[in-house]
């Protein structure tokens, strides 16, 4: 059987000729402005590809997660008094719209974008180039789907001065149109991404603008129970992967190679791992360099990870833990009781009604224990011993810190989804790190993180 035959019996698109007939029929707007991606009759390019959902076990129900996140975002808009959110954040659009493309066009490229108004019972995407075709498909929910005009964001700029006027002036034109449409032409619109052209065009033509950066961290702030679960399934993919490290930690191994692997780990179950993670080791260990590098393990090294950045449908996980190549040293095995006490006695008081400030209270002044290593402010510490909202992205509501949690204290609401996080060590001899993924339960929180963490792990070969 040749190639072409094979790829004829094994196609996923059986529906050529009839495909054909209906391209033939369709009538394009006259403007790409007015653009609009039809239904296509018989669309079969995902069916039977998927994975991970089943007809016997509710899991995650992502038609409700979808809902769930669009009256989060509506409930935003009107305690706002605003009329719609125009997205080109990535990470807000595929909250709003439950869709995602490929991550070169994030967070904020302009390729594709999104709308929410608020008179509108699901959200507008407008999608980059020819993606709108599979959009339309996928996502049956979406009210529509146009064409992006590609005249905003990073992507904006490097057209030339000229192009980009003239596309940003296309892409007002067409939210603008919109806007009348949903009967919000005189309604406030709020932008996520605050685009110093594009606020120039809709000022030019009467719409006030204003940023939506707090409204949507307000709506994406409080999971519910599906978004709580893909954060279960990431965490237990971050727990596969730290029995990856395990398993390959030895002398002769390189901090990049553990990296690799812990890559392939996530893929493996599901996952994906948007941007990167850490594998640090011997000096780099204390303080923290935060990456890693082609260093060789060597015997007797602390070696600490970082799963950050691994996600399952978008939903990142954040969390540490630390091992030793034979035995370790004392003073780091003290280090590390002395950070758990840290991390554990901050997660003690974590229940909805209290503040950030109640959190970052459990934690010393930097320059109690760090000043060996020339902290004297708590602007040093920052990424330290503190703990950050997480959700589709790495860093969302509310910040834990000493150096602003203090004065400026935020509350804690039950539903709520942390990673915490809290490090030691002697200049020297090598540090420790480890944190928690957490979610806010009714008087108190669950640990989404399982790797064991009442010690350092030895991995003695």
């Amino acid at each position: 059987m040749g190639i072409d035959a094979v790829h004829t019996k094994y196609s996923t698109w059986d529906g050529a000729a009839k495909m054909k007939e209906f391209a033939e029929k369709f009538k394009p707007a006259n403007t790409p402005m007015k653009f609009e991606y039809p239904m296509i009759p018989d669309y079969k390019a995902y069916r039977g590809g998927g994975t991970q959902a089943v007809d016997f076990d509710n899991r995650v129900d992502y038609d409700r997660m979808r809902k769930y996140r669009v009256e989060r975002t509506r409930e935003a808009l009107k305690a706002n008094n605003v009329g719609a959110i125009l997205s080109i954040q990535e990470w807000n659009t595929r909250y709003i719209t439950g869709t995602w493309t490929p991550s070169w066009t994030t967070p904020s490229s302009g390729l594709r974008y999104s709308m929410m108004p608020v008179t509108a019972k699901m959200p507008i995407v407008y999608e980059q180039g020819e993606i709108g075709y599979h959009t339309r498909q996928m996502a049956p929910w979406l009210d529509k789907v146009k064409v992006a005009i590609t005249g905003g964001g990073w992507s904006s700029v490097i057209m030339g001065r000229s192009a980009h006027q003239a596309q940003r002036d296309k892409l007002v034109t067409q939210i603008i149109d919109d806007l009348k449409e949903y009967g919000l032409a005189k309604e406030t619109l709020a932008m996520d991404v605050w685009d110093p052209g594009l606020i120039e065009g809709f000022q030019a033509k009467g719409i006030k603008v204003v940023p939506a950066t707090e409204l949507m961290f307000d709506a994406r702030s409080i999971k519910n129970q599906d978004e709580v679960e893909c954060l279960r399934i990431a965490s237990a993919i971050g727990d596969s992967q730290m029995q990856t490290v395990k398993d390959m930690l030895k002398p002769g191994v390189k901090e990049n190679e553990i990296m690799g692997s812990m890559h392939k780990t996530a893929y493996d179950l599901g996952g994906e791992v948007y941007s990167g993670m850490l594998v640090t080791s011997g000096p780099f260990s204390w303080p923290n360099s935060r990456y890693m590098t082609d260093r060789i393990i060597r015997p007797h090294d602390i070696v600490y990870v970082d799963v950050y950045n691994t996600t399952y449908n978008g939903y990142h996980i954040c969390y540490y833990r630390t091992f030793s190549v034979g035995k370790p040293p004392q003073q780091l095995v003290d280090a590390y009781k002395t950070a758990l006490d840290w991390l554990y006695r901050a997660i003690s008081v974590i229940k909805p009604g209290i503040t950030t400030k109640d959190i970052a209270d459990q934690w010393p002044p930097c320059e109690k224990d760090w000043s060996d290593i020339l902290v004297a402010y708590e602007d040093q510490t920052a990424g330290s011993n503190w703990a950050h909202g997480i959700g589709l992205s790495l860093y969302e509501y509310p910040l834990v810190w000493r150096g602003c949690s203090l004065e400026h204290p935020m509350p804690i609401e039950k539903g709520m989804t942390f990673a915490i996080e809290t490090q030691h060590g002697v200049p020297g001899i090598g540090g420790i790190r480890i944190e928690e993924m957490i979610h806010v339960v009714d008087g108190g929180v669950e640990i989404l993180s399982q790797w064991p963490i009442d010690e350092i792990v030895v991995v003695d070969r």
